[in-house]
């Protein structure tokens, strides 16, 4: 199984022999959880510190897999019991262990008579076996089993290849879709084959910022990611904001660097529109030439806004916004690796990318930077999967009476629940339609045209409609981009 992780907080383990169940004090090991109170019997009686049990996934030290079922949740509990029967149950036994004059105890199988150690927990002074791992979110491969394994890989498409954890966060805070009441489990029935490709999470920086600006606006953080090769033509870059609190973001596709002061300036006044009750108060950017003009302080300084620029080179300093444009890249290329569209067309899949993020819980809220921002619940149902079929009607001036009525197109993101976006497969042009008029074939990926090769063997200069279309279409619709 392939994956990748997202590390927290170190929890300490000990590993009992005398518990009957094994008792974890963080939520985020287990794969459900049902909420309860409940006693446990201690050698001092019984004792209220049980609140839930459900079953859960750990990863010992060297990497080894243990499933534990209908374990106890005990958020009081200073440090994690293991029970000897939760290992055994996963065909390991225990031994103790002595090399070099330190004890160990070892958790080793034992298989066609041979027999292999696969963990060696040292033994503290006290004389206790204590561990200490963190809690990880499958990220990269997903594999689940549910009632229904084609329904929840359809809407995992659909909603952009998500990790296990973050599939199960958009499912309980969204409508419009049949997943509602059913649950994802961790099991080897399934791969997704895009994910793995798409997806190399490498282990990043433990969160050091446990609260951050309390109101929405107060403080918004923004980067530039490029030149993008190949470039989506005529864009080669693409600028992202993100708010400090609710992590509400915003993406635009620029064609060059020098449009970047353009389009910051008209979205801070969007915002100053759409959100009169929420100030902006501080805006942190980098110290690209683009972002440290004088016009630009001084409409900051006369609208009350505070620039920060960061320490050259120091990109810790903006990490909400490097963070952001990480994860529209994963998303992104997971989104192409599903379809049969040529990276040269990857402006689409950014936007849509950046339109998911915005229905992701994040770890620091429990509901989504669209709900936070709307207040209330986003409805869904009328997402499909980027690339897929869709037929869309052809317009009036080219229908005819004996002549198809739809045409082919191929499906990349929405401007709204109502409208989406398309791409003719022949020359790449880009329509809007309405979503009602629209059939979706979500098993079938069309390829776009690629330019032909003449006959000497230099391929031919086509001049796609794309190129001339795209430009003014996506700078009007991402000004559409709350």
């Amino acid at each position: 199984m392939q994956m990748g992780n997202i590390e927290k907080k170190e929890d300490v383990f000990l590993l009992d022999s005398a518990t009957t169940h094994t008792i974890l004090s963080n939520k985020d090991f287990f794969s459900s959880v049902t909420l309860c109170k409940a006693n446990v019997n201690t050698i001092s009686g019984p004792a209220n510190i049980i609140d839930g049990y459900g079953n859960a996934t750990i990863f010992l030290p060297n990497g080894t897999i243990l499933h534990l079922e209908d374990e106890l949740l005990s958020g009081r509990s200073r440090r994690n019991l293991l029970s000897y029967k939760d290992v055994r149950r996963n065909g390991y036994h225990l031994e103790t262990l002595n090399e070099l004059n330190k004890d160990y105890l070892g958790i080793a199988s034992h298989k066609m008579g041979q027999k292999t150690i696969h963990e060696k927990l040292e033994a503290s002074k006290t004389g206790l076996y204590l561990f200490t791992i963190r809690a990880m979110e499958l990220y990269a491969t997903i594999p689940w089993k549910l009632v229904n394994p084609d329904v929840f890989g359809l809407w995992h498409d659909r909603l952009g290849h998500p990790g296990a954890t973050m599939m199960r966060r958009i499912i309980k805070n969204t409508r419009g879709h049949p997943l509602k009441d059913s649950k994802v489990l961790l099991s080897k029935d399934y791969i997704c084959e895009s994910c793995s490709q798409g997806k190399l999470i490498i282990k990043p920086s433990i969160t050091k910022v446990d609260h951050e600006s309390p109101s929405f606006l107060q403080r918004i953080q923004g980067d530039m990611c490029g030149p993008i090769h190949p470039a989506t033509r005529p864009f080669r870059y693409f600028m992202v904001l993100v708010d400090a609190s609710c992590r509400w973001s915003h993406v635009c596709l620029l064609s060059t660097r020098n449009v970047a002061f353009a389009r910051l300036l008209a979205q801070i006044i969007k915002l100053r529109a759409h959100f009169p009750d929420y100030q902006i108060k501080s805006i942190r950017m980098d110290n690209a030439g683009e972002f440290t003009s004088k016009s630009f302080d001084e409409y900051c300084a006369s609208m009350g806004i505070k620039v920060e620029h960061l320490v050259p080179h120091v990109h810790t300093q903006n990490g909400l916004a490097e963070s952001l444009i990480k994860r529209i890249q994963i998303i992104a290329r997971t989104l192409l690796m599903r379809t049969k569209i040529p990276s040269l067309a990857c402006g689409h899949d950014v936007l849509h990318a950046a339109a998911l993020i915005r229905l992701c819980p994040t770890t620091s809220h429990q509901y989504s930077p669209l709900q936070l921002v709307l207040g209330y619940e986003p409805d869904i149902s009328y997402f499909r999967t980027f690339g897929c079929a869709v037929q869309v009607p052809v317009a009036p001036p080219q229908r005819t009476k004996m002549g198809p009525q739809r045409r082919l197109g191929i499906y990349v993101g929405f401007d709204s629940s109502s409208i989406i976006r398309f791409l003719e497969p022949l020359t790449g042009d880009v329509f809007t339609a309405r979503f009602a008029d629209c059939h979706f074939d979500e098993t079938e990926f069309p390829p776009l045209a690629t330019p032909k090769t003449s006959t000497n063997g230099k391929k031919k200069k086509v001049e796609s409609v794309f190129a001339i279309m795209t430009q003014p279409f996506l700078g009007v619709q991402l000004s559409k981009c709350l």
